[in-house]
């Protein structure tokens, strides 16, 4: 009897083991993705780990299968979301490329830098209510970027595809560029290309994104062995522009453009998709899906040549949009606007981050996040100091990438005291920030706010200014907060070339914005597959 009841208490004590082991080694696991970001923290100057920023253009916050797109196959995406975390509420620095990756490589807000949107203020001048600020096409040379820090360092950096931030690659500190110069689109995707930046001696028809891909695959090979951080950007899905010069500017009609059998692909599936009656949620340009599917390709090179160089554990790798996509060739709800304006479809984009062993897999996170706050964390990956640092406007996400801490409440701010479609109040003057599920819109040519709940209402169809001055009161406080932070303008002076009867005219022409069906945050991460 004595030797059964030991027997049982002996199998009793060892249930309690392994349960508690399970436990700890759960509980481990947490610890050590904590303890990650800690030691990147306190021993950063002894990393020697690398980064690379997968920057793609036009990319729409549903334009991917993770994201809950139908049509579009984005395998090698998909399987980077699934090795890392997907990010359900991360923003471009700004809602048109050139500031955004401006804002990207510097970390700092456009008041500090100057570029606020693409090359000038557009639209005729009697049409501007207000005055905009002037627009800096490019960086300042001696603006210091990510690059700039990295160089000073003595870590290997290159900038690989789509530049826009000044003129030719390489520049701004970094020490390697190629294909990336002055223009944001590549005027075309199959050679003879006509921008001089770009490959000279590509045979007829070659494809632009296969040799930037393989620009990225020979930087990584070549600094294999030394730490490193690649700023890989593609073209793509931005259109191309057909003219005969190098200036978008100019005349010309912009479209898309894929390859032949890509593009057959697509019009198949999707024709096959509307004969079944199923939903394409507004995804049904195949020119469009297949430059997604491309774009997808080429991060399938980045991530295949670091598996083969077995650099993945130790590498970094931030994937994200430079601004919302467009509504005339993948539709953006249930979000409301698209490039360039300042809702939700122009700012909200897909982003990914991951690191084997060092960033929980397989996870998504809602916590509102920005391609600004890629400076400072590379920074505190690297084991770098910014040059400057009161110009470093974003905040440091090691602690939020690599153990899961949400951020303190903060306000993510944007502004855009700039001119591009006077005509749409949404492309014209006005500044937004978000602060915990609030956002605020200030528009600069009537002095007004708008105010969404976005955990409410993603779609910003609802303007609760009126019906909650509590809020507003609180929001304005904080944008005028950010205002004086960043030495952003606050108010426009009035235009006095201002022509009334010639801008209502315009107005009454131009296409009206749709403005999405009320849905709550909540139900749009369901039907897109994104709890």
């Amino acid at each position: 009897m004595y030797k059964y009841v030991s027997m049982k208490l002996v199998l009793i004590q060892k249930l309690k083991t392994l349960v508690l082991m399970i436990g700890l080694s759960a509980c481990l696991s947490g610890l050590t993705l904590q303890a990650s970001a800690k030691n990147l923290q306190e021993n950063n100057q002894n990393t020697d780990y690398n980064v690379v920023v997968i920057h793609v253009d036009d990319l729409g916050w549903r334009d991917l299968g993770c994201m809950g797109s139908p049509v579009y196959e984005t395998p090698n995406i998909d399987r980077l979301a699934k090795s890392g975390t997907l990010y359900t509420s991360a923003y471009a620095s700004a809602s048109i490329c050139s500031p955004s990756r401006a804002c990207l490589l510097t970390g700092s807000q456009p008041s500090r830098h100057g570029v606020y949107t693409v090359v000038k203020n557009r639209g005729s001048k009697t049409h501007w209510k207000v005055t905009p600020i002037k627009n800096k096409q490019y960086l300042n040379k001696d603006y210091p970027t990510i690059a700039s820090v990295l160089t000073k360092a003595g870590i290997a950096n290159g900038s690989m595809g789509k530049w826009h931030v000044s003129g030719q690659v390489p520049s701004h500190g970094f020490n390697e560029g190629k294909w990336g110069g002055y223009l944001g689109l590549p005027i075309n995707y199959f050679a003879p290309f006509k921008l001089s930046f770009l490959p000279k001696d590509a045979p007829k028809g070659a494809y632009l994104p296969t040799y930037i891909r393989q620009a990225g695959v020979d930087f990584l090979k070549s600094h294999q062995k030394e730490q490193f951080f690649l700023y890989f950007s593609t073209y793509l899905p931005h259109d191309e522009i057909n003219n005969k010069g190098e200036d978008p500017d100019a005349t010309g009609t912009f479209r898309l453009s894929g390859p032949k059998v890509v593009v057959d692909k697509y019009r198949a599936k999707i024709k096959k998709m509307k004969e079944e009656k199923k939903d394409l949620k507004g995804h049904d340009n195949p020119v469009f899906a297949a430059m997604v599917e491309e774009t997808d390709r080429s991060v399938g090179a980045i991530i295949d040549t670091l598996d083969k160089l077995k650099l993945r554990e130790k590498t970094l790798i931030l994937f994200i949009s430079d601004n919302g996509g467009l509504s005339k060739y993948s539709s953006q709800f249930p979000l409301r606007g698209q490039k360039v304006s300042m809702y939700e479809g122009g700012i909200r984009v897909p982003m990914i981050a991951s690191m084997p062993g060092r960033i929980a897999a397989d996870k998504k996170n809602d916590e509102p996040v920005s391609g600004i706050d890629f400076y400072p964390t590379i920074c505190n990956v690297m084991g770098v100091e910014p040059l400057y640092q009161p110009w470093v406007d974003g905040e440091d996400l090691t602690d939020l990438l690599f153990g899961g801490k949400a951020l303190p409440e903060r306000n993510l701010f944007w502004t855009f005291p700039i001119y591009s479609k006077p005509s749409l109040a949404s492309r014209s003057p006005r500044s937004v920030m978000r602060r915990g599920h609030w956002k605020i819109h200030h528009r600069f040519e009537d002095k007004g706010y708008e105010l969404y709940n976005l955990k409410e209402d993603i779609g910003e169809t609802k303007d609760l200014s009126s019906s909650h001055p509590k809020e507003l009161e609180l929001m304005k406080t904080e944008i005028i907060s950010c205002y004086k932070r960043f030495g952003s303008s606050k108010r426009l002076r009035p235009n006095p070339e201002y022509n009334k009867v010639e801008h209502a005219a315009e107005c009454l022409k131009a296409d009206k914005e749709a403005i999405p069906t009320l849905k709550t945050t909540a139900q749009v991460y369901s039907e897109l597959g994104l709890q």
